[in-house]
């Protein structure tokens, strides 16, 4: 039987005496909550479960397992290494990749981080997967079981992600007691676009989602296995809100028949502060903490990045009303958007202190690769060249763009007192206390309280540096006496406060690092390589042009399930020859495309090229009952997730 080893990589590998010390105070702290790892592979029992019953699939979590070296003994002989990662686990899994192929096993590698920048990976693995993997997957499987596979899968339409497969945790049972967090996600996509965002360069805008009945069995699935705290891992829960409600709602009787409800978390938009029946939903399901993107107090800011959904609010208002449920908010907030200037860091502490944001996630703006952010200051020649942002996970003391109104030092060094003037005991504690002020609605949440986490939770405030233990025992008493059902909620709270007050030093150290190399010069900073952007006047004639292309190459196609991906290449070919040129479609444009599908067609069809009368299936676009309207913003649709994977390889491309 073929085995593959499926492996997700330690988010701290690296030994240098910052990351030890952070290391270090991280599993301290967690050791308490009896976990080696913070959230469970999601991604990767979901390509277990992807893969056929006659290939048996292994998980390797190396924050569980420990780091795979040249030393590493494995139980089982494999046939295949798969790795997964974000960008800034870059040098990890080259690492990972670099001892399994020295024992002559072929690597894949697939996740966000090749999907956004897969030129980066090309060169470290056997077979690389861009894009999502429900379909491309089992494709590769197939062939790889056939010895003929390629060293490309390339998802370019977006996924019906109702087709995902229940995620498989067979292979890591055992281990499921190890881990902070469970996983579930029951959405892709945000209907917002963000400029900064690469959820919509990745997923879309459109909220694709699972069946309530799946969703609801992968919760019982995990509660079966003793996880008591969920992560509901959607780029926006409510990006479909009746969707949303009518999970929310099951997710409240699902609770109910638990001997303990499960705790959830996850991600959605400011907007759910308009919507009461929501906000009470969600506290009846027992999620202890949202996280929303609230970014920055400077409406300029928020026009700027495209944030209707924040800009056309009060914001201070709508925090108070959303933590007036109970519901603890874990906002992202950013600083060195254009608009901003030194004095954006005493406008945060400010907001987040009087709005008593509990637990603020603070950044400097990053323009994230294909992003509209990164596309736009890359056009201003603002984006730097920062090998760190892809070999270390340690980005949040990293941005890789020029601000407009202020130095990179004075951006650097005002986000480093921010930090630790948030994470001061004193700021932290006034937040709690107003936000504990701020509850109108008690959640109806039913369940036993945990005393083995009670007491263990107890035993780690007393082990505290004295003023955290006399700040928690304040803020614990406070609670009980105002809102005594916020008191897990609280505990919480406080125990990832302390977290981040723990890591601080490391934090700042390397911090005041960094300014220093860019003050004296002494880290070089260097603009990242001229890109080539696809001509504005492209756009609108290749979407008239698009139907005639995808007829002509469906029709050609043996397997028809390479249309898009013979359209990439296609439209690739075509930008590489004409696009530095290009100002509208002319007739030798018309013969030189025309030639590129017939082209491409042979290629994929090993030299065959059918005639239009020989294939004709039914087209798959051609869904009876749509009217013309609809059928020409279907086309549209493909013609874009074609375009955005065309567009993606002519970053590297150099005319």
């Amino acid at each position: 039987m073929n085995r593959v080893l499926l492996v997700s990589p330690d988010f701290y590998p690296d030994e240098t005496k910052a990351r030890k010390q952070s290391l270090s105070s991280r599993m301290s702290a967690l050791k308490f909550l009896t976990s080696k790892g913070f959230m469970v592979p999601l991604g990767l029992a979901t390509v277990a479960a992807l893969t056929p019953d006659d290939v048996e699939v292994d998980i390797w979590d190396e924050a569980v397992h420990g780091l795979i070296s040249e030393h590493t003994t494995f139980e089982k002989s494999y046939n295949l290494v798969g790795v997964t990662g974000y960008v800034n686990h870059l040098g990890r899994v080259k690492e990972i990749a670099q001892v399994i192929r020295q024992r002559g096993i072929p690597v894949a590698v697939g996740g966000p981080g090749v999907s956004a920048e897969p030129e980066l990976y090309g060169d470290h693995f056997d077979v690389i997967f861009i894009g999502e993997a429900e379909y491309i997957w089992p494709q590769f499987i197939a062939d790889w079981k056939e010895g003929n596979y390629r060293s490309e899968y390339r998802q370019v339409d977006k996924v019906d992600v109702a087709q995902s497969p229940l995620p498989r945790w067979d292979s890591i049972a055992d281990d499921m007691q190890n881990y902070l967090l469970g996983a579930v996600q029951t959405t892709r996509g945000c209907p917002f676009d963000c400029e900064f965002c690469d959820v919509i360069y990745l997923y879309g805008r459109l909220a694709r989602h699972k069946s309530v009945e799946q969703v609801l069995e992968e919760i019982r699935g995990l509660e079966q296995f003793g996880i008591a705290r969920i992560f509901i891992c959607d780029d926006n829960l409510i990006g479909s809100p009746r969707y949303a409600k009518t999970l929310v709602r099951e997710l409240i009787q699902l609770n109910r028949s638990f001997k303990r409800p499960i705790s959830f978390h996850t991600q959605l938009t400011l907007n759910v502060a308009k919507d009461d029946e929501m906000l009470q939903l969600l506290a009846d399901a027992n999620f202890h903490g949202l996280t929303i993107g609230i970014e920055t107090p400077n409406i300029e800011s928020l026009i700027e990045t495209n944030k209707p959904q924040n800009y056309k609010t009060d914001i201070v208002a709508d925090v108070e009303k959303i933590q007036s449920f109970g519901l603890p908010l874990y906002p992202g907030m950013i600083v060195g958007f254009d608009h901003d200037d030194v004095s954006i860091f005493d406008q945060q502490v400010d907001f987040i202190q009087r709005s008593n944001i509990v637990a603020p996630s603070i950044s400097m703006l990053k323009a994230p690769y294909g992003t509209k952010l990164w596309v736009r200051l890359h056009k201003e020649g603002r984006v730097l060249d920062l090998p760190e942002l892809t070999a270390t996970s340690d980005t949040y003391v990293l941005t890789n763009i020029i601000p407009k109104r202020m130095t990179r030092v004075e951006l650097l060094t005002g986000f480093r007192n921010l930090r630790e003037r948030i994470t001061a005991w004193n700021s932290f504690e006034n937040r709690v206390r107003g936000m504990i002020s701020q509850i109108k609605h008690r959640p109806d949440v039913q369940g036993s309280i945990s005393w083995t986490q009670t007491l263990k939770f107890f035993m780690f405030v007393f082990s505290m540096d004295s003023e955290a233990r006399r700040t928690t025992l304040r803020l614990l008493v406070h609670t009980w006496r105002h809102a005594p059902f916020m008191m897990e909620k609280v505990g919480m709270l406080i125990t990832q406060q302390y977290f981040k007050k723990a890591q601080l030093p490391s934090l700042l150290e390397e911090i005041d690092d960094r300014i220093q190399r860019e003050k004296t010069g002494a880290l070089e900073l260097h603009p990242d390589q001229t890109r080539f952007f696809v001509p504005d006047t492209f756009q609108k004639p290749y979407r008239a042009i698009f139907p005639e292309l995808y007829d002509r190459v469906y029709r050609g196609l043996t397997d028809k399930s390479r249309t898009l991906n013979a359209l990439v290449e296609v439209v690739y070919d075509f930008l590489t020859r004409w696009g530095p040129t290009f100002d509208r479609f002319e007739e030798h444009h018309h013969t030189f495309i025309n030639d590129a599908c017939d082209r491409t067609v042979a290629s994929e069809n090993n030299g065959f090229v059918s005639s239009n009368a020989e294939n004709l299936e039914e087209d798959p676009t051609e869904t009876p009952g749509l009217t013309q309207r609809q059928v020409v913003r279907k086309m549209n649709k493909l013609a874009d997730e074609v375009f955005r994977s065309v567009e993606q390889g002519l970053w590297a491309f150099q005319p």
